[in-house]
């Protein structure tokens, strides 16, 4: 799908030459200067992107460290900063009303050489016209804001092949440090070759958060099982203690209604034993880099929000009911890795009381005794 308007006017730079390129010279997504083709072309994609835009976004995933992202997590990368915060603005009513006032404008100028008894009634039904068009629009532009969606202008499976594929047709390989997802089998459990029982276990439902913390090896650094559900808690404990007991369980989710009630649902299976690391609405409600979405909510998302369990604002609440929602996967890694190394923390002093109270105290903040 071509974009066209503003984005044909603007310059891209040559990811081989660095050549800054107008639209027209760069036809066949080739460089006029160097004559050597690039992968993305801003016009033919929803997201705008092109190489040097992807080599950043490349960048910061890998934070420098040369840390694994999957292809969802790059997926929200690129989408940052292209979906809308509001679904539709007052700026469409200004622009009706522009448009509209100059239309009446030449119609009266056009038939004012007529007879008056004519171009009254037709100025009349003209501003009678536009009345109700704004009128129509400064409603419609209300309800968008309570109700329209908000979503990722392309789809995952269309960045895949659009963008992935393509990037790695031209550029001979993958974007550096993307690992393909849905690989590993759930729940993992790095002790269980030697017989033990983890004591620490990530809870989350989003397979792709799961995936980069084993491409980063966070699983066997931090000795977690990661599950997907309370239920796979079971599959890791003794048969004498059955649904995960002994387990400290730490949640991750999602800014939204759902991630909310995942979140409930282990309070209420785990008791004290649980640590909830998920995203809270005031992490990202008014952030203008957060990947911000909105989709229409059922009757369970609103007993969500009502009953949940996590300490709520009433602009948070506010904003969920609105039906905006943040996903975990759009957190980049390395932030993902430190949030889950601060969680296991505060994990590690609740499956060892005397631990949780020495860090209280500051015990383990001093330095060590020569």
């Amino acid at each position: 799908m071509r974009l066209s308007g503003q984005l044909e006017g603007a310059a891209v730079i040559c990811p081989h030459c660095e050549k800054s390129l107008r639209y027209k010279e760069r036809g066949g997504r080739a460089c006029s200067v160097c004559k050597r083709v690039f992968a993305l072309e801003p016009t033919d994609n929803t997201l705008r992107l092109h190489d040097i835009r992807m080599r950043k976004l490349i960048e910061k995933l890998g934070n420098g460290e040369g840390l694994r992202y999957t292809p969802t997590q790059l997926w929200y990368a690129a989408a940052r900063n292209r979906t809308p915060p509001e679904a539709l603005g007052y700026g469409c009513v200004a622009t009706i009303l522009v448009v509209m006032t100059a239309f009446v404008v030449l119609l009266v100028s056009g038939i004012s050489e007529f007879d008056p008894d004519v171009v009254r009634p037709a100025a009349v039904v003209g501003m009678v016209v536009l009345v109700l068009l704004l009128l129509l629009a400064a409603h419609g532009s209300r309800h968008a804001k309570r109700t329209g969606t908000v979503h990722v202008p392309m789809s995952l499976d269309l960045f895949r092949t659009a963008i992935i594929d393509r990037w790695a047709a031209v550029h001979g390989a993958p974007p550096a440090g993307l690992m393909e997802e849905g690989r590993t089998q759930y729940p993992v459990n790095p002790v269980k070759r030697d017989g033990g029982i983890p004591r620490l276990a990530v809870l989350c439902q989003d397979r792709s958060v799961l995936d980069c913390l084993v491409l980063n090896g966070a699983h066997r650094t931090h000795s977690l099982a990661l599950v997907l559900s309370v239920d796979q808690l079971g599959q890791l404990s003794a048969p004498s203690a059955p649904g995960g007991a002994g387990v400290v369980g730490i949640v991750l989710h999602d800014a939204s209604p759902a991630g909310l009630a995942f979140a409930s649902a282990a309070r209420a299976a785990l008791g004290g034993r649980v640590v909830v690391a998920g995203m809270l609405p005031r992490t990202v409600m008014d952030k203008d880099n957060a990947v911000r979405l909105r989709k229409p909510l059922d009757p369970r998302d609103l007993e969500a929000i009502r009953t949940s369990l996590s300490a709520l604002t009433a602009a948070e609440a506010e904003w969920l009911t609105r039906g905006w929602w943040s996903p975990l996967a759009a957190v980049p890694p390395a932030k993902l890795l430190a949030v889950v190394a601060r969680a296991v923390e505060r994990a590690e002093g609740v499956a060892d009381p005397d631990r949780g109270r020495a860090q209280q105290v500051g015990f383990l903040t001093w330095p060590a005794a020569s």
